[in-house]
């Protein structure tokens, strides 16, 4: 069972964050004008005081994996209404998604972290994944070869010989 682990996006550069185990979706991130390089966003600094907080991205003890769009909690309404004022919409307050691969998930939450995207708000990562993560998510993962199985085999193979030797010897 794996701890919960929530990140929200929240990058120095206002980064939004392309989560590969969600192929195709950006998960926007928190937007601060204070961060912004360009001296003429300080004037538009008046009109949006307050950031924009990030989704957060996590996983519960029952491994599922969420999206969370915290514009929808009551102490972001301001800032809430305003977008929607504009015409802009708002993702659904919380997007679930069932039979995750919760190794991948982890994996890539971890890796927004260290890159500075993303920081942990609750939870935090286990010192070892559950099992593999995929890394690769444009193409599907390549069955092993021939050559591969056998060198593993060889491999187990040699493990065994090298435990025979160990218990010939005492």
């Amino acid at each position: 069972m794996v701890r919960a682990v929530e990140v929200e996006v929240d990058g120095q550069l206002n980064e939004s964050l392309c989560f590969r185990p969600l192929p195709g979706r950006t998960i926007r991130g928190r937007f601060d004008l204070n961060r912004v390089a360009e001296p003429m966003a300080r004037l538009k600094s008046a009109e949006w005081p307050r950031p924009i907080p990030g989704m957060r991205l996590g996983i519960d003890p029952e491994n599922t994996g969420y999206v969370v769009e915290p514009l929808h909690d009551a102490e972001h309404a301001p800032i809430r209404e305003k977008i929607v004022k504009q015409g802009m919409g708002l993702a659904p307050a919380c997007e679930s998604f069932e039979g995750i691969d919760v190794a991948s998930w982890l994996f890539w939450l971890q890796r927004a972290v260290e890159a500075g995207v993303a920081k942990i708000v609750k939870g935090a990562f286990p010192d070892k994944l559950p099992g593999k993560p995929r890394l690769n998510f444009i193409v599907a993962e390549p069955r092993p070869s021939d050559s591969d199985r056998l060198a593993a085999a060889i491999e187990r193979q040699n493990a065994l010989m090298a435990q025979l030797l160990e218990r010939m010897a005492k």
